[in-house]
């Protein structure tokens, strides 16, 4: 199945949708289909890594996404923490200048 994007309403149902852990991200529990659309039209980049020891995540994804979309979630570096919580901020303050003046 060669898709340009993942689908969780495939007619093949995902039998790992509904097994949760618990997100290094987010800090508290999510089910895989959570992680399978967390980057909008991607899977969560951690996927990888998180579900590694529950069932072969690496070949579910190569086969639900087309080998770009696969690239482009997974092979890209993953930012720290740190890194991510900087990013979200500067983007708030993008988004509403007026609210960082008034805080100084």
């Amino acid at each position: 199945m060669t898709e340009s994007n993942f689908n969780m309403d495939d007619e093949v149902r995902n039998p790992f949708e509904e097994l949760e852990i618990r997100c290094p991200r987010l800090g508290g529990p999510v089910t895989f289909s959570y992680c399978c659309v967390e980057a909008i039209d991607l899977p969560c980049s951690r996927s990888l890594i998180c579900w590694s020891d529950r069932f072969d995540v690496g070949l579910f994804f190569r086969q639900k996404l087309d080998p770009e979309k696969f690239g482009i979630a997974f092979g890209t570096p993953q930012k720290t923490r740190l890194e991510s919580i900087i990013e979200l901020i500067e983007r708030a303050k993008k988004l509403n200048p007026d609210d960082s003046k008034q805080s100084k």
